[in-house]
């Protein structure tokens, strides 16, 4: 058993209290089913003392100011309380969470050493607590791998955030201010791109909805709220300029590019087929020649389970006319790495402003066009490039099965420039 003192993560005087890991603690409910059989818990004793977070010395557990002493000694004092606690529990043999959590909580020589009169020990009936409902959920859910790869990526944000921060999440407490304290952790210490943190936050919406259906969870209907038409739990503000497509030129040089390679040719082939049918990796990787007839692709998306019918192009016919049967995509990894190589050497090296990590820290600077490259700009440029050849946001919909003209138009990605370009060759024609 280990106890430590810590400080919660927000505010200018942050609450001091005392987490007691104990590693094999089993608190097993007899209809639910645990790794290993156990489920692993620790218990958090709140001390009512504050302190300033630039006093605290994290690593020690106590404060680092010589006007703090006596708070020192009530803290070690605490903590042999709590050992004697738990030795007589284990002499006992009835080390049991529960037993010792009520024990910890209700234990008079504690409060006492904090000048505690009284401590309220809330109980739950039945309660779930959210880390543990979402890995449940995470776990029965029926969506794709892909998806479910997603939600446990964000759930393991979610607990390293807890940890973190030294405070368990509790569902009442997951509003407002959860939000911006979780999205400026992911900011400032997990130094994740606003892509990657606005993933987090919409499956923690995901996650929140569907402990709102349940009738013995009392959700923080914070997520719900707008203002001014915006979510609370907003997405990151950010300048988009890494989200880079290939106009129609650009995938001709990809195309017309000598691969040395007989694989990276193969590659380069299945990128160019992306950028002209817009289709997912996952739904390349399931495409063969059997999809193709009568100059339609038809396939059904993995994702949404939503039959797409695309026209094929010259330019696709050609690419799909070179193999009796389609090559096998590699990983997702290799694929998109290769990619950005096979882009490099087609000369795809036009500077552009984007997102990127010096020495750890996250910058906005120009590089190469090529290193922003990856398996989704090929769908983002089949809608980018047809929508500039004039063909409605309707009608592209049905190709891209995207079900709202909101989420397809994010997918459009015309500069000013490019736009400006297009009115003009129109305007000639109407001239």
């Amino acid at each position: 058993m280990k106890a430590k003192a810590n400080i919660t993560f927000r505010g200018t005087r942050r609450s001091i209290f005392i987490r007691i890991s104990f590693g094999a603690y089993e608190e097993v409910q007899p209809d639910e089913v645990y790794k290993n059989g156990k489920k692993y818990r620790r218990i958090e004793f709140y001390t009512g003392e504050t302190i300033n977070p630039k006093d605290w010395d994290v690593a020690k557990g106590k404060s680092k100011s010589k006007d703090d002493s006596y708070l020192n000694g009530q803290i070690e004092k605490a903590l042999l309380r709590i050992k004697e606690i738990y030795g007589k529990l284990s002499y006992d043999e009835e080390v049991e969470y529960n037993k010792l959590k009520q024990l910890i909580t209700t234990d008079e020589q504690l409060h006492a050493i904090f000048n505690k009169k009284e401590r309220v020990v809330e109980v739950q009936t039945e309660y779930k607590a959210p880390m543990d409902f979402i890995q449940d959920l995470i776990d029965k859910s029926t969506v794709t791998v892909g998806t479910k790869k997603d939600y446990n990526n964000s759930l393991t944000h979610l607990k390293e955030f807890d940890a973190y921060r030294g405070k368990t999440a509790t569902w009442k407490s997951m509003g407002y201010e959860y939000y911006l304290d979780l999205v400026g952790y992911l900011k400032s210490e997990k130094r994740l791109k606003a892509s990657t943190i606005d993933k987090v936050v919409k499956n923690l919406k995901v996650f929140l909805n569907y402990a709102d259906l349940e009738d013995k969870i009392e959700v923080n209907q914070d997520f719900k709220k707008t203002i001014s038409g915006k979510s609370l739990f907003a997405k990151v503000n950010k300048d988009e300029t890494d989200h880079v497509y290939l106009n129609e030129s650009e995938i001709k040089q990809i195309t017309n590019a000598v691969m040395t390679d007989e694989r990276q040719g193969e590659i380069r082939d299945l990128f160019i087929i992306g950028c002209w049918t817009g289709l997912r990796i996952s739904d390349l990787s399931r495409l063969e020649k059997g999809n193709i007839k009568n100059g339609l692709l038809s396939i059904t998306t993995q994702k949404t389970h939503q039959k797409v019918v695309i026209p094929i192009t010259d330019e696709l016919q050609t690419v799909l006319n070179k193999y009796n049967e389609l090559p096998k995509i590699p990983t997702d990894q290799h694929y998109n790495r290769e990619i950005k190589k096979i882009c490099e050497i087609a000369g795809i090296n036009e500077l552009v402003m984007a997102e990127t990590k010096v020495n750890g820290i996250t910058v906005i600077k120009e590089v190469p066009k090529y290193e922003l490259i990856s398996s989704h700009a090929s769908r983002r440029s089949f809608a980018t490039n047809l929508y500039r050849r004039g063909i409605p946001s309707t009608q592209l919909m049905m190709l891209t099965g995207h079900k709202t003209e909101d989420a397809f138009m994010r997918y459009i990605k015309v500069s000013k420039e490019d736009n400006a370009k297009d009115v003009a060759k129109k305007l000639k024609k109407l001239g």
